[in-house]
C-alpha cells in the first residue's frame, strides 16, 4: 500500500496539494491543527473521499504530525498487507507533486533497497547516501516532500519540534539501507518558510544545538 501523510494549517493550497496526490495512493492521510478551519478542513476531506482525519492541537511539532501520520499508515498496512511493506509519503500542505512523483520516488526507494526517498536535484542519475553526515545541499533529502519504506519503522525524534527533523530521519534513513534521490520530478514548494514565527524561531534554535549535540556535527 501507498500512503501520503499531509500536515496542515488550513493553508488555501491544501485542495491543489491533495488533488495532486491523492489520485496516485491509497490512503491520504491529514493531520489537521487548526481548530477554528475544522469545518472547512473536513468538508473538504469528506468530498475528497479515501482520506483519513486526524486533529491535534497541542502546539506545534512537525514531527509529531508525521509521527501520527507514520502510525496510522502502520495500523492500516498491518491489517491490509500480506507481503509486509508499505510506502509512506510525506508532504508539506504547500507542495504540488508532479504526475509520476510518485512512482519514480518509489521506484528508486526500491531499486536501491533504501530506506528514504526524494526527488530533484542537478544530476541524470539517482543519488544515494549510505553514511550520516554533510552532503552536497542539492542532494540532501527534501523535507518538504519525502518518501520513507514503512515497513523500516523510521520514526521522527519529537524533540526536533520544527527544523532538523527531515535531517534526523535522513541521517537515520542511511544507516537503514540509505537515502536516494531519483533525478528530475521537481515538486512546487510555494511557500517555503512563511510561517515562521518568533516561536518557531525559539524552536528552530534548540533544535539545531540538539542535532548538534546528537550527531557531533550539523547536517548543512
Amino acid at each position: 500500500m501507498r500512503f501520503a501523510v499531509i500536515p496542515t494549517t488550513g493553508r488555501p493550497c491544501l485542495e491543489a496539494c491533495v488533488n495532486a496526490i491523492a489520485p496516485h495512493v491509497d490512503r491520504t492521510i491529514l493531520i489537521y491543527t487548526v481548530p477554528w478551519h475544522e469545518e472547512q478542513i473536513r468538508t473538504f476531506a469528506d468530498a475528497a473521499g479515501n482520506i483519513l482525519f486526524m486533529r491535534d492541537v497541542r502546539g506545534p511539532n512537525i514531527s509529531r504530525w508525521w509521527n501520527m501520520g507514520l502510525n496510522i499508515a502502520q495500523s492500516i498496512a498491518k491489517v491490509k498487507e500480506k507481503d509486509d511493506w508499505y510506502e509512506v509519503a510525506i508532504i508539506n500542505d504547500d507542495v504540488i507533486v508532479p504526475g509520476g512523483w510518485v512512482g519514480a520516488v518509489s521506484e528508486g526507494l526500491r531499486t536501491h533497497g533504501a530506506a528514504a526517498a526524494c526527488s530533484g536535484g542537478p544530476y541524470a542519475n539517482a543519488i544515494v547516501h549510505h553514511a550520516p553526515g554533510p552532503v552536497h545541499l542539492a542532494t540532501r533529502m527534501q523535507g518538504f516532500a519525502f518518501m520513507l519504506a514503512g515497513e523500516k519503522g523510521i520514526r521522527a525524534d519529537e524533540r526536533f519540534r520544527w527544523y532538523y527533523s527531515d535531517d534526523y530521519i535522513d541521517w537515520v534513513a542511511r544507516t537503514m539501507g540509505g537515502m536516494v534521490m531519483v533525478p528530475g520530478f521537481q515538486v512546487d514548494h510555494l511557500f517555503p518558510n512563511q510561517q515562521m514565527t518568533g516561536e518557531l524561531q525559539e524552536f528552530c534554535a534548540e533544535d539545531a544545538q540538539r542535532f548538534k549535540d546528537m550527531w557531533g556535527m550539523m547536517p548543512w
